[in-house]
């Protein structure tokens, strides 16, 4: 089982370590250590760990707080793969299959984006989701307009953050149940994913033809008229 550990740490030497160290003697296996915000002395920093199935977290949590200077700023279970990129594997599907292209980036978005689900929606709260990730759709974070650009927020429930989809006059949402939240550095990363992938699968639908054999939702952006 992979978990997702947000710290936020002294900018010093050795501090590093010493969280490392700390999740070690928790019985965690380190697999990667991402730096995403530096600011005003200090670094929060994502490690993605083994961790095993079904075991508690708090052993792991509680050793994290005790370092000094340490803060803990989210620990969840993650749908990132521990050895993989489903970055590079959304791109890969909406080659390969571009008939369901749209359903496969909204099925992979919660991968890719390191998110627990996800909606595709019209910018108007008042109307259903399009396509979406979970059993119970998330109406209550619906937009209610079409957003100028990707923004993100949060509240004790949880994070959320919203991509406007412009050649399709929708928009993304996505969410962690329970945080943390999707930090800037989170938000441009997603956006060139997503920047990429609609291109890739404008591209594919209108180079194959696959739009005659598409489904619905994905074959209205085979016919688009580029922005």
């Amino acid at each position: 089982m992979g978990i997702q550990l947000r710290v936020s740490i002294p900018d010093q030497p050795g501090a590093l370590a010493r969280v490392a160290q700390a999740i070690a003697r928790a019985g965690a296996d380190v697999i990667s250590v991402s730096v995403l915000e530096s600011e005003a002395g200090r670094v929060i920093d994502d490690f993605r760990l083994r961790w095993p199935d079904g075991k508690n977290s708090k052993p792991l949590t509680d050793a994290v707080r005790s370092v000094m200077g340490v803060e803990l700023v989210g620990c969840r279970r993650t749908r990132w793969l521990l050895d993989g990129r489903p970055d590079l594997d959304l791109l890969t599907y909406l080659i390969a299959v571009p008939e369901r292209g749209l359903e496969t980036l909204v099925d992979m978005a919660p991968a890719a984006l390191d998110a627990d689900w996800a909606e595709l929606r019209p910018p108007a709260r008042r109307l259903p989701a399009l396509y979406l990730t979970s059993a119970t759709p998330h109406d209550e974070l619906a937009p209610e307009s079409m957003p100028i650009r990707a923004a993100a927020w949060e509240d004790p429930s949880g994070a959320w953050a919203y991509f406007p989809l412009a050649a399709l006059h929708s928009v993304l949402v996505i969410g962690r149940d329970g945080g943390p939240t999707f930090l800037r550095s989170e938000i441009s990363h997603a956006e060139r994913v997503l920047d990429l992938a609609m291109k890739t699968l404008e591209r594919v639908l209108r180079a194959s033809g696959a739009p005659n054999a598409a489904s619905e939702l994905t074959a209205y952006l085979g016919h688009a008229e580029p922005a």
